[in-house]
């Protein structure tokens, strides 16, 4: 992954792209400002659903399952890791 298009709502991997819907886009967004660094669950649910229920949780490890697909779909190098019981981080080939 190379680029992330904030007026197209896309990631740009080579020559292909794959368009994001808005709490996917909302969420690569989170994780590349904290590349290097481990975002939590309660960091998403925070930032992106706004303080809620447990069932956000849910919610969070299906986005990052549909982010990893479309990683998957553009043969990027980066790869969205998961720290187990703590959260996640973005893996290899950011700029």
């Amino acid at each position: 992954m190379r680029n992330l298009d904030l007026k197209k709502g896309e990631i740009i991997c080579g020559t292909g792209s794959v368009v994001l819907g808005r709490k996917e886009f909302q969420m690569m967004e989170l994780l590349i400002s904290k590349a290097g660094q481990i975002v939590t669950k309660e960091d998403f649910v925070k930032k992106i659903w706004g303080d809620g229920d447990d069932s956000e949780y849910n919610n969070v490890e299906v986005y990052i399952s549909f982010l990893r697909k479309k990683l998957q779909l553009l043969h990027s190098c980066v790869q969205i890791k998961t720290k187990r019981s703590i959260g996640y981080c973005l893996d290899g080939g950011m700029p």
